[in-house]
This record gives C-alpha cells, structure tokens and sequence, in this order.
C-alpha cells in the first residue's frame, strides 16, 4: 500500500466523518448516531499549525486519520494535545495506526511544541490499548463509570506520553 500523509483540509471532511461513523457502531466513542458532514465543521476548525490534523490517502481515497486537539482551553495546556487516530474499516489489520503513531511522534519532535500527549480509550477498546502501548504510550490513569452511553456506564482509560 503506498500512502502518504499530509494535512488535512475542509475538501477531507467527509471521508474523515464516514470513517469516524464506521466507528460508532464498535462502541469506540463517545457518539451513538452517525454523524453529517455539518456536526464536525466546528470541530474540523480548532486544527491549526500547532495542533494539526492529518489524513493517510492512499488512490485519492482516505484511508486514515489523525487529530491532535487542543487539550484544555487554557494557556497553560498549550503545549499538550489530545491524540485521536481512527483507520477506515477495510484498511485495519495492516499496521496503519502504528505508522500513524510514529509519523505523529517524528512531527512532534521535529516541528511541533507539544510536550504531552494524551489518549482517551475506553476499557473495552483493547485493541486501541494495545496499539498505544506498542507505540510507546504508558496508562496513566482509570476514569470508572465515567460515561453513560446506550444505557450503560463506561470506564475510561487515559494513555500518556512524554516527548
């Protein structure tokens, strides 16, 4: 598979949110009803050169996609991001996530000024932990029944990492 990874642009939205939904179902989010193209506008809009978001095309197609957030609104979280990487359906099992990670990891030692990032993923999304863990990320912490979605309470795990 020949990819390559560049930044995001508005043009991008809608295969990122159509992989977003293929998500929504395995219970990975926080979200219950797929989403359109116009719930994530404002979200699509906090990316920037400090906390950028990038797509994975491999054919003209997006086939992965990685956001870092602002953590909390406050200057004094400037420099730590919240990391979120989604890969689409039919393109997982290929390590793709992983190299996400890593080209994410380059990016943030050589241009970027974020020192912390940080993971949110819930318990039962094992295999998110796992791929974190291979890339160097450690649990730093345990949010028991945190979130309450289809009826039920949800523990939330917190994965960080140091640059």
């Amino acid at each position: 598979m020949g990819y390559q990874i560049r930044m995001a642009t508005i043009d991008d939205l809608a295969q990122i949110v159509e992989i977003f939904n293929q998500a929504i179902p395995l219970g990975v989010n926080d979200d219950t009803a797929l989403l359109e193209v116009v719930d994530r506008q404002e979200w699509f809009q906090q990316f920037d050169d400090t906390h950028p978001l990038w797509v994975m095309v491999d054919r003209q197609q997006i086939i992965a996609w990685c956001g870092l957030e602002y953590f909390y609104p406050h200057p004094a979280y400037v420099h730590s991001a919240e990391i979120a990487v989604y890969v689409r359906s039919e393109c997982q099992g290929q390590h793709l996530g992983r190299n996400f990670l890593q080209f994410v990891d380059q990016q943030i030692t050589k241009h970027l000024a974020i020192k912390t990032v940080i993971a949110y993923i819930y318990a039962e999304n094992t295999p998110s932990q796992h791929l974190f863990k291979a890339c160097g990320y450690s649990q730093w912490g345990h949010l028991p029944k945190i979130s309450h979605i289809k009826g039920q309470f949800r523990d939330l795990l917190v994965f960080g990492k140091n640059f």
